[in-house]
């Protein structure tokens, strides 16, 4: 590093210090992040608790038998310190905080306090009284008999004290408080008065108490004031007569006057600790490959990182601004400093201002990176500065690698062909590029020319731009002869990770109602002839499938290749939402059958509309004609609050700007594609008569399904009370995002027909007939199907 031009000390003239004002109290990104950890974590306990009840009871089982090896003597002595220190800590803490004036931190501790008592308090309430079995035995302590407190209020409340001052000096008082709350925990384990899932459901709900107050109401900023900075480069041997911000860049910086010329300040305090994290691990998580920065969360990480990057950058021989110092301004926070350079951020010139022989420069030093294995990891139009003479300075951030990895390189030079292919357009980038680094270097770029590759920053610039990522692809692929498909970079989406999800807690929910059947008395009693009346209608259901969007469709396309493509669904509802993989998965078939797309997505657009104004004028016909309290129990109360909570929510997020253009867009497409075409099918009688009839058939098919698998159990119910429950049930279940509604669906309808009065056993036991031949058996057909029309480029 170069040293400081002075011998340490103050300067005797008074600094300006020109910047906004700071504010005084921020909500830090780290405590969001630990909340999330703790909702997390006690989703977690509660979820192990219901899985592994046996085994969260033998565990408190084996602590309390511990107490009988134990000496009385000093558990006594624990016991009455940690009750002594819990009970005189809280009024402790409030004089001690009123005397250092701190009246709003009071406040907050009294309020975390009460919030996290008053929920452990419901919690307790709650497992004591109405939660299931599999949760009460495991969480609730029964001492002589009786049932204890599971979630003890006094310990989370103390947790949530020492979170609202875990950054206050306090650290003694501290200690005491957290003294306190393991000697209690302790204390309840070997007695046999608390129980392991318990208090770490206690610990839980205090910490996020704390955490959440300390998020609505903000901590006090320890970012370091202008003065603290001149008097920290001061003792430094830096002379400053005047100090202003500069507001580029994704950190605090400051641009400083010296008698021997200008610095550039870069403040990292421990305010921005975590954040963005979760954003970069759901990134990291989702590719396949180490194509984005790697994400600094502490001070100490990110001064680490800046230090090294900007080392590494410049022994590499590219243009960077020279490292100077690295000072501690206090416990909280730390500066860097570097010679200023005088330049503008590419993101804010134009494509006239940007020469050729600026893009030559900027391809060298990239060049220069590679050779020498330095990623960058963080160029940008805000890193990528252009002086005066036209020369390329690369500002260094906090992402970067040395020692990087081939994929680490491309993803550099993909990120800088994106930020100078939106400045300068595709044809410049790809030309001066190619003059500079060759076909043999760019054409490694041309995969991870995708956003999934591209640092958050570009990707949120490319939003404006997409069709710059596509002529530049277009471009190069025409100029060095790479492939047009990009890589796949992907691990999951977001939906197949709900999807996941939830298919292992329909899996559960499943398991635990097939708990109670007896197969072997299930095929004792099942009648095989209404079986083979079930599977007839399950056949008729996909008829009616087909039915249904060949009446949508004016041109003419082959019912074999249309009822094949329903078939194929069955397989496909395995590895995607029913809803979500048959409207893609037709709209493919018809565009395959030479339908314009368009035209395509516009038929089975009107298909959806037309299901539902079909299917609900028909179950309100069949709850009149039914007469029965099918409707009565199903949903229940608690299914019709689930409910409506998510249609205020639903209701609620048409008021934010993005969604409800979404809505307006979608809306608009369908008024312009679909409704045509819903309008050509009511003028053609034909037409009309195929679609209506194919929506019923499909309907009444699984109805019908449903009716003949009771009959094979030996129940027999109302035929409209059930096709109530059918509709009603289905379409409740088909709206959790699980294969084929798996999970969902089971329980939906066991509850429905328990409403008209068979027993939950029996229930239970129509219910898997019923998707064993509605779900499960159509699967090889469908796999078969699938894979036949694949090759033959049908689907």
């Amino acid at each position: 590093m170069t040293e400081p031009t002075e011998p340490p000390g103050r300067s005797a003239v008074q600094s300006v210090v020109d910047e906004p004002p700071l504010p005084s109290r921020i909500r830090r990104p780290l405590d969001g992040l630990w909340l999330l950890i703790f909702i997390a974590g006690m989703t977690a306990l509660v979820a192990m608790s219901i899985i592994a009840e046996r085994t969260m009871t033998a565990i408190t089982a084996d602590l309390a038998d511990l107490n009988n090896r134990v000496p009385e003597g000093p558990l006594e002595i624990v016991s009455f310190t940690a009750d002594l220190a819990g009970v005189a800590m809280p009024p402790i803490l409030v004089v001690v905080l009123m005397i250092r004036g701190r009246v709003r931190t009071t406040v907050e501790l009294l309020i975390a306090g009460l919030i996290a008592a008053a929920a452990a308090s419901l919690v307790s309430t709650w497992l004591r009284t109405s939660a299931p079995a599999r949760l009460h035995d495991p969480l609730v302590p029964v001492i002589d008999g009786v049932d204890g407190t599971p979630v003890p209020p006094y310990p989370a409340m103390l947790v949530a004290l020492v979170t609202i001052v875990s950054r206050r000096d306090l650290k003694r008082s501290r200690q005491v408080a957290i003294f306190a709350i393991a000697g209690s925990f302790a204390v309840g384990l070997l007695r046999g008065e608390a129980t392991v899932g318990g208090l770490l459901i206690a610990l839980a709900i205090g910490a996020s108490a704390g955490l959440a107050v300390r998020l609505f109401g903000g901590q006090p900023s320890v970012a370091p004031s202008g003065q603290q900075i001149v008097a920290t480069l001061a003792e430094n041997g830096y002379h400053v007569e005047a100090l202003y911000a500069d507001p580029s860049g994704e950190y605090r910086l400051l641009t400083a006057e010296t008698p021997h010329g200008r610095l550039s300040v870069l403040i990292v305090d421990r305010d921005d600790e975590g954040a963005g994290t979760l954003g970069r691990l759901m990134d990291r998580l989702r590719t396949r490959a180490d194509v984005l920065p790697r994400q600094t969360v502490t001070m100490r990480e990110t001064l680490d990182r800046i230090a090294l990057q900007s080392l590494a950058v410049a022994r590499a021989g590219a243009r960077t601004p020279p490292l100077r110092n690295v000072l501690r301004v206090d416990g909280d926070s730390a500066i860097i400093v570097f010679d200023h350079v005088e330049a503008r951020p590419l993101a804010e010139m134009s494509a006239d201002e940007i020469s050729e022989h600026t893009l030559e420069d900027l391809w060298r030093q990239l060049g220069a990176l590679r050779r020498n294995h330095v990623a960058h990891r963080g160029l940008s139009g805000r890193t990528i500065r252009v002086d005066s003479d036209g020369g390329v300075w690369l500002l260094a951030p906090s992402g970067g690698e040395v020692a990087a990895n081939d994929i680490a390189l491309r993803a550099d030079l993909a990120q800088a062909l994106t930020t100078v292919g939106i400045a300068v357009g595709a044809q410049r980038t790809v030309d001066s590029a190619l003059r500079v680094l060759g076909p043999d270097v760019v054409r490694s770029a041309v995969p991870l020319l995708q956003p999934v590759a591209l640092a958050p920053a570009t990707r949120r610039h490319v939003k404006g731009h997409r069709e710059t990522l596509v002529d530049l692809r277009r471009r190069l692929v025409d100029s060095v002869g790479a492939p047009a498909e990009p890589v796949r970079l992907q691990r999951f989406r977001p939906l197949s990770l709900v999807t996941g999800v939830g298919s292992v807690v329909a899996v559960y929910l499943v398991g635990t109602q097939l708990s109670d059947v007896s197969f072997t008395q299930l095929l004792a009693q099942t009648d095989w002839r209404w079986l083979l009346l079930a599977v007839a209608a399950m056949i008729a259901n996909y008829v009616g499938m087909a039915l249904g969007i060949i009446g949508f469709v004016p041109e003419r396309v082959p019912f074999k290749r249309v009822l094949g493509t329903q078939v194929a669904l069955s397989f496909l509802r395995l590895v995607a939402p029913t809803t979500v993989g048959s409207v893609a998965m037709n709209i493919r078939m018809l565009t395959k059958a030479g339908i314009a797309a368009p035209l395509a997505s516009a038929s089975v657009a009107a298909n959806q509309v037309a299901q539902v104004a079909v299917t609900f004028p028909l179950l309100v016909v069949l709850a009149v004609a039914s007469g029965t309290s099918a409707v009565a129990g199903l949903p229940s109360t608690t299914t019709l609050v689930v409910i409506v909570g998510l249609l205020l929510s639903a209701a609620l997020l048409a008021l934010i700007p993005p969604i409800r253009a979404r809505l307006r867009t979608v809306w608009s497409d369908f008024a312009e594609r679909g409704l045509p075409r819903l309008l050509d099918v009511l003028g053609d009688p034909r037409k009309l008569a195929t679609a209506v009839g194919g929506i019923l058939l499909q309907s009444l098919g699984l109805i019908a399904c449903f009716y003949a698998a009771l009959l094979a159990v030996g129940e027999t119910v109302n035929f409209a009370g059930l096709a109530v429950v059918q509709l009603v049930g289905n379409t409740l279940g088909m709206a959790v995002p699980t294969p084929g509604g798996l999970g969902a669906v089971e329980a939906a309808l066991t509850a429905g027909v328990s409403t008209l009065g068979v027993p939950s056993t029996v229930a239970v036991t129509g219910v898997l007939v019923f998707r064993i031949i509605s779900f499960w058996l159509p699967i090889l057909p469908g796999w078969i199907l699938w894979t036949q029309m694949r090759k033959r480029d049908m689907l």
